[in-house]
């Protein structure tokens, strides 16, 4: 939490976003941001807080999402979206080539949830092929830098 200038920040609750905590905002000019949402392109333009979209505008983030909520839910895993989200990290920030990461993500899984049963070894490894696969660019619009909030989220606000 003392990090304020990295260069890859996740949200990995898109509810911290709507509650207005400054997640976006410790991602350096330049950085890339990784929100776990289940919004359509529509969606996420309307309820991205104005500061998120000016801030993601004005600073050159490169801005993804990844709805790994529904993946790991779908796949068998509840709400466990850990495999998801690293295999989406891996991809992003670029540490190693990504087919290296997913290689030792995959014999890790193997490693840590043998004993449990290949269908627990499968479905994780199946996590990781979509937290790659299902990573899904956002195309910032450049109204982004002058976004406002609709004053009709707070007209019903009591005094």
């Amino acid at each position: 939490y003392y990090i304020t200038k990295a260069d890859f920040v996740a949200c990995h609750n898109s509810s911290y976003i709507l509650k207005g905590y400054r997640i976006v905002q410790d991602v350096k000019p330049g950085g890339t941001f990784l929100l776990d949402c289940r919004w359509t392109a529509e969606e996420l333009d309307a309820n991205l807080p104005s500061a998120v979209k000016q801030y993601i505008a004005k600073n050159d983030i490169k801005f993804y999402t990844n709805n790994a909520t529904k993946i790991a839910s779908e796949i068998g895993l509840g709400n466990r979206i850990n495999m998801v989200m690293q295999a989406a990290f891996f991809k992003l920030a670029e540490v190693m080539p990504v087919d290296d990461a997913i290689k030792y993500l995959k014999e890790g899984i193997e490693k840590t949830y043998k004993k449990k049963g290949q269908k627990i070894v499968d479905m994780n490894c199946q996590a990781v092929d979509m937290g790659v696969s299902a990573l899904h660019e956002v195309k910032v619009p450049a109204e982004w830098a002058d976004a406002e909030d609709p004053k009709e989220k707070y007209e019903e606000l009591p005094e």
